[in-house]
């Protein structure tokens, strides 16, 4: 039979190499980051590392607030107006100089805070990085709305190595903290420089406020979002090291890293590209809801078995991995991990809808009530009991969540909840089977850690076939959503 060359073929191609493009990338920094981390460390105090984050904490805050969500908005303009855009890239560099500007006035007032007044000089040489972020918005979301994730993909290696290089070889010579200011600061130049390269997008001297205020209103809720999603991300770690003490705190904080790869690896860069594929369906609902039921059945089928049988063999895992000493990690990983992948799995792709459609405010409204249930939750478990109660309570606000998310999407999209149940059974079902499977056998044969992985491993091989046996038609219809 010849190939199928076909439009379609290659819309749908183009897709997956594009979200196997981003994944890579994602790959390879998160293991150059582990590789290279221990070669640092061995050049630098503890002390140091240590004032680099007082340090951060600033920039990472002036970070999010610099692409003000303006970057996302022009990507969902229905055409492409050059003046708009211009007009957008102005007030995004204004921006950047704003926060620039906040770095370097915050320096003096967090050094006297810290009582480190190195921190002055750490704080005015990373203040050109969210100035750089704002900088770059513009140009990337043209070369996200043409699709080019290969691109991206590539820049975002390029960037790690340099940046990474660096770091090591200032370490070796002996700069102290100044290797790490250099790897942030080189880490945002050369993205920059990578991104004003292959964009398309190219300023003129105009600026119309006409054409920026539609999208200050979208910006608003985005940053919105954003503040709220940092508050929620520290009421775990605030809560148990207050009630539970800090050897509970660090078991969950390397829980929580191992937790954050999934959507850090393959949901993160799935949703951008889902995005865009939503953004240009905007004014048809029911494409919304098929691309949305198509990418939570494919990222489910590829996560849940894994993080089933992860969480199943944990204690091996965690101390093969690690070391005895945090073989207790275990246990929290396999109580929160439920919810937390099905909260990012579900909700991460719907806020995809909310933007797509412009209806920012319902993705607000989520985010902020996820907030507070979240530190309902976990700050009671915290108080009233330990870290595993935590744990589990993480989990029942994934439960809770996510249904409240499709409640909320039915105001913009004919989405169904029995639709999205159906879009996640046959995953679940197989998860629970296969975890049940590990469990008898462990039960049954006396292995050691490296068999018990070992053992994990081929049952997650088969599970990963037999959910593609079972569902086949369903992962084929899936698929033929981005072939539209």
């Amino acid at each position: 039979m010849a190939a199928d060359h076909s439009p379609a073929w290659h819309s749908a191609k183009s897709f997956f190499v594009s979200v196997s493009s981003l994944v890579s990338a994602r790959l390879f920094l998160a293991l150059s980051q582990i590789m290279v981390l221990p070669i640092v460390a061995r050049h630098l105090t503890v002390e140091e590392f240590a004032l680099m984050a007082m340090a951060m904490s600033v920039v990472v805050f002036c970070s999010v607030l610099s692409d003000a969500g303006l970057g996302r908005s022009l990507i969902r303009t229905p055409s492409y107006d050059h003046e708009e855009w211009v007009s957008v890239f102005w007030l995004l560099v204004a921006v950047g100089i704003g926060l620039a500007a906040a770095v370097l006035a915050i320096g003096p007032l967090w050094a006297a805070f810290f009582d480190q007044p190195e921190l002055v000089q750490v704080l005015a040489a990373l203040s050109v990085v969210p100035f750089f972020q704002a900088v770059s918005a513009a140009p990337n979301a043209e070369i996200e709305r043409r699709e080019n994730y290969t691109g991206i993909a590539r820049i975002q290696v390029l960037t790690t190595v340099v940046s990474l290089s660096l770091a090591v070889a200032l370490a070796i010579l002996g700069a102290g903290i100044w290797a790490l200011v250099a790897q942030q600061v080189s880490l945002a130049a050369v993205r920059l420089a990578g991104i004003l390269y292959l964009s398309r997008f190219r300023p003129a001297l105009s600026f119309k406020l006409r054409l920026v205020t539609p999208h200050l209103i979208f910006a608003r809720d985005a940053l919105s979002v954003s503040a709220i999603s940092v508050i929620k991300a520290q009421v775990a770690v605030v809560a148990i090291g207050k009630f539970n003490g800090e050897a509970s705190l660090g078991l969950f904080s390397m829980s929580a890293r191992f937790s954050k790869l999934p959507q850090f690896g393959l949901v993160g860069p799935v949703s951008t590209v889902v995005y865009v594929r939503m953004a240009k369906a905007q004014s048809d609902p029911e494409r919304l809801v098929r691309i949305y039921l198509a990418a939570i059945n494919l990222m489910a089928t590829l996560l849940l078995p894994l993080l089933a049988m992860t969480a199943v063999a944990g204690t091996a895992v965690f101390t093969v991995a690690l070391s005895e000493d945090w073989r207790q990690v275990a246990p929290i990983f396999a109580l929160s991990i439920s919810g937390l992948a099905l909260e990012a799995i579900a909700v991460t792709l719907l806020a995809c809808i909310f933007r797509a459609t412009g209806r920012t405010d319902l993705h607000v409204r989520l985010s902020t009530e996820s907030t507070i249930l979240y530190a309902g939750l976990v700050i009671a478990a915290a108080a009233l009991s330990d870290v595993l109660s935590v744990a589990a309570a993480i989990s029942l606000w994934g439960f809770l969540i996510v249904p409240r998310g499709w409640y909320l999407a039915k105001k913009v999209v004919p989405i169904r909840v029995p639709d999205c149940l159906n879009a996640l059974l046959v995953p679940v079902a197989l998860s629970l089977a296969m975890a049940g499977a590990h469990a008898v056998l462990r039960s049954s044969f006396q292995l050691g850690h490296a068999a018990e992985i070992g053992m994990a491993g081929l049952i997650w091989i088969t599970g990963l076939a037999v959910a593609v046996s079972l569902q086949h038609k369903t992962l084929a219809k899936a698929i033929g959503v981005f072939r539209e």
